[in-house]
């Protein structure tokens, strides 16, 4: 063999190994003890032992986003599932945003080369914001729209003389005893984060929300147009005197939890109450309700900005 052909045979190796694809990075496949490279799949030596486990990492830390955009999915139809009437927009505002950057680090790492310093260190930062983002925000958001799907009813026979918005003593206990779950709820907050070593929300702020909907049945005089008017203004009255007296009963608890909250409320008049059933009686008791759907949570998760 000459001299020139010994030299190409040493220089092709080095060229070939350098040479790099400028398509954009997908997403990497691997096995354990294979290394697919930029080159094709081989086995995992000392010598591409490093870029095999930044290949790998990268392609680990990319099936997680996947599952957290996956899971968030899940979770928008799970809230969408709620009534209307009864969602909290903060949870939604909330979902949008985590939606939007999980797809960001979906996109970032996919555009990130795995085989050089600088893309491994993008990784590993990725990675580090995507385990904020799943412990910090997207499973305790999961917790909230499970109790926004847990609605409570106030039954207006016993909160309400017929006819009336004034709310009777029964009322008042009524919202006492929900207004009691608040306190339990924050202590398990407390017992969640804990349990799950965060202290990003070390400040100890929650804040509750509520929506108080009031409905009626379809009895009344008059014709069907002015009966459903009157029990439209009825339904309303009486959401509100149920609002105040959550409103009443939570600035006791304002400093002592530090708590912050809103309440909403609105009429719903004749219309059906969700999870109930019209049994196509006017006089239904079931539809003579005020429902309450309540979330208590940290204030992070549920501020606006």
């Amino acid at each position: 063999m000459n001299n020139s052909n010994y030299l190409w045979l040493l220089i092709c190796p080095i060229i070939l190994f350098s040479c790099k694809d400028t398509n954009e990075i997908l997403k990497p496949k691997y096995k354990t003890t294979i290394y697919r490279g930029q080159k094709g799949e081989t086995e995992v030596t000392n010598f591409n032992r490093k870029q095999a486990e930044r290949e790998k990492s990268l392609a680990e830390t990319l099936e997680k986003a996947e599952e957290a955009l996956r899971r968030l999915e899940d979770q928008k139809k799970m809230f969408y599932s709620i009534d209307g009437s009864e969602r909290i927009k903060e949870i939604d505002v909330q979902l949008d945003k985590l939606m939007e950057r999980t797809q960001q680090i979906i996109n970032a790492l996919n555009e990130t080369d795995p085989y050089s310093q600088g893309g491994h260190e993008k990784s590993l930062r990725l990675a580090t914001e995507l385990n904020d983002l799943l412990f910090h925000y997207i499973y305790p958001v999961g917790e909230l729209i499970i109790a926004n799907k847990e609605i409570k009813n106030i039954s207006a026979d016993i909160s309400f003389d017929t006819g009336s918005a004034a709310l009777t003593q029964e009322g008042k206990t009524a919202v006492s005893k929900l207004i009691q779950t608040i306190a339990k709820d924050i202590e398990d907050w407390k017992l969640y984060l804990d349990q799950h070593n965060e202290n990003v929300f070390n400040q100890d702020e929650y804040r509750t929300i509520l929506i108080v909907n009031g409905y009626s049945d379809l009895q009344g005089t008059g014709n069907v147009k002015a009966r459903a008017e009157r029990n439209q203004v009825l339904s309303e009255q009486r959401a509100a005197a149920v609002a105040a007296e959550f409103e009443k009963q939570l600035s006791g608890l304002k400093t002592k939890l530090n708590l912050t909250y809103n309440v909403t409320f609105s009429g719903q008049g004749e219309n059906l109450p969700p999870q109930q059933t019209d049994n196509g009686k006017l006089n239904n008791p079931s539809r003579r309700v005020t429902t309450i759907s309540m979330v208590v949570g940290p204030k992070i998760l549920l501020y606006i900005d």
